[in-house]
């Protein structure tokens, strides 16, 4: 925010439901949250048509602040729900008393009191957050919301309206704020004099975030014991047969509070190798999210993609998340792995050339199926109503495993038990975080008790880089050529 008249912008969005200082939902796209911080100044616009001007939009004489303006647009392009970030202490309505008011706050480093408040993020795996540019910085109120609450690794996508200095250096403290999320990259910046004209943009940048897309299908009940394996085409199956899914919880009703119905049912999603590119082996990919939701965008598909560009039959696992025990996601890891090993010669691979990698907690769900269920243990070591079939007479083990940004461990604590890991006689396994992630010592503690269990263990730290990076950062080849030479020595 600057000194001249700020952008006024003035719209009435007749199909999209206000939002005041709380969530709406919407049946398009639930778990995406959109959060804003806007404030419309007081102006006159007695006689002003519906654009007047580079800064001023006005329809039915209602005047929007113009990062509301931009993120009720978002919402009603691809869904979401809505939340704008209002305070206790009202903000002057005038422009000059405004500026003094917003450089006076940044001179104090105040935090200023939230009017309402998120009763949970559980659901959401993707947060919007827009904001004006207030004197090269977040306005403080952005401060107090990213001091509040702790983002995990959810995905972040900013936008930001601006007098002329864009982002600043705003999306290193968003990151610094919010050190366990993944910032996505694909942003938007709009000069406040151009909002009013930017329509097209908007939409076009929301639409290009991909949030909407509804879950691949998996049709007439194929599952990964009565489908036959066709490398020549994507598939996506079911883990187990209806009715019979070993499972300690007792899962009926979602309270809102929980990424998956009641009725999902675990499934794995096959990306094949493309037709005339050699055949290395395959990976099983775990995307992260605390358990909370599966984090495909950045953790999943363009993973799985990228590997198998590379040559590896590559196998997104759709695992059970919260209220689900880590042990129940790593079973229908475990069944993914005999689903595959049991499909070898189809998909061109040796039996022994079987990988699984996670992200965050998908690491965590790999190793705990490296840890307690791999060879042949099935579905009765944690439900003994379960009823083994064909497929678990082949064995879960994995000849290597990748953790990107993960350990072995628990949620947020990693195991230092080197004893349990060479009793387990866990695979060479690949370590991938940056400098800036906040579980940079767990990741070291576990890293030095698998040394001392004479694990094989490879490290590859990126400088600088936070949690959450995801399939960017071009790590993904030297994991690739690591996998290769353990595929090698087998």
């Amino acid at each position: 925010m600057t000194k001249p008249t700020t952008i006024i912008l003035i719209f009435l969005l007749s199909l999209i439901l206000a939002a005041s200082g709380h969530a709406l939902a919407t049946d398009q796209t639930t778990h995406v949250l959109i959060v804003y911080f806007s404030t419309p100044e007081d102006v006159s616009i007695d006689g002003v048509d519906a654009i007047a001007g580079a800064s001023v939009v006005v329809q039915d004489g209602e005047a929007l602040g113009n990062v509301e303006y931009v993120a009720k647009l978002v919402q009603s392009t691809i869904g979401g729900d809505l939340f704008e970030i209002e305070t206790t202490e009202q903000y002057p309505l005038k422009h000059d008393a405004l500026v003094d008011h917003a450089a006076n706050e940044q001179d104090a480093d105040t935090r200023p009191e939230l009017a309402a408040h998120i009763q949970s993020l559980d659901q959401y795996d993707t947060i919007i957050l827009g904001f004006p540019n207030w004197w090269g910085d977040l306005p403080m109120p952005l401060y107090t919301f990213l001091e509040t609450y702790d983002f995990g690794a959810k995905t972040i996508v900013p936008f930001v309206v601006h007098g002329g200095s864009g982002f600043s250096d705003m999306l290193s403290t968003i990151s610094h704020l919010q050190p366990g999320a993944h910032i996505n990259d694909n942003v938007l910046s709009l000069s406040r004099n151009d909002v009013a004209n930017s329509d097209e943009e908007i939409v076009q940048w929301a639409k290009s975030l991909n949030l909407n897309k509804k879950a691949l299908t998996r049709e007439n009940n194929n599952t990964v014991a009565t489908t036959l394996a066709d490398p020549s085409k994507q598939q996506t199956l079911y883990l187990w047969e209806e009715g019979n899914v070993p499972a300690t919880t007792e899962y009926t009703e979602n309270n809102s509070n929980y990424f998956d119905e009641p009725n999902f049912r675990p499934y794995v999603v096959t990306f094949p190798v493309p037709e005339g590119t050699a055949i290395k082996g395959a990976v099983l990919i775990n995307a992260g999210g605390a358990f909370q939701f599966r984090s495909d965008q950045f953790e999943g598909t363009p993973v799985a993609e990228a590997l198998s560009e590379l040559g590896y039959q590559s196998f997104v696992v759709n695992y059970r998340l919260r209220p689900y025990t880590q042990e129940e996601g790593a079973l229908d890891l475990a069944r993914a792995v005999r689903f595959v090993r049991k499909n070898a010669e189809v998909y061109g691979i040796d039996q022994a050339d079987i990988a699984v990698m996670g992200f965050s907690a998908g690491g965590i769900l790999a190793g705990e199926m490296l840890l307690n269920f791999t060879g042949t243990v099935n579905g009765t070591a944690l439900d003994t109503a379960y009823i083994p079939d064909e497929l678990d007479e082949f064995s879960a083990d994995a000849s290597a495993d990748g953790m990107i940004y993960s350990f072995y461990g628990r949620l947020s604590v990693a195991s230092a038990d080197s004893q349990k890991f060479a009793d387990a006689k866990l695979p060479p396994t690949y370590f991938c975080y940056g400098t800036r992630d906040p579980f940079v010592g767990e990741f070291e503690k576990c890293i030095e008790a698998l040394r001392q269990a004479s694990i094989t263990v490879e490290v590859d730290v990126l400088e600088g880089r936070p949690h959450g990076y995801g399939y960017t950062q071009d790590w993904i080849p030297a994991f690739a050529n690591w996998l290769e030479n353990v595929f090698a020595s087998n």
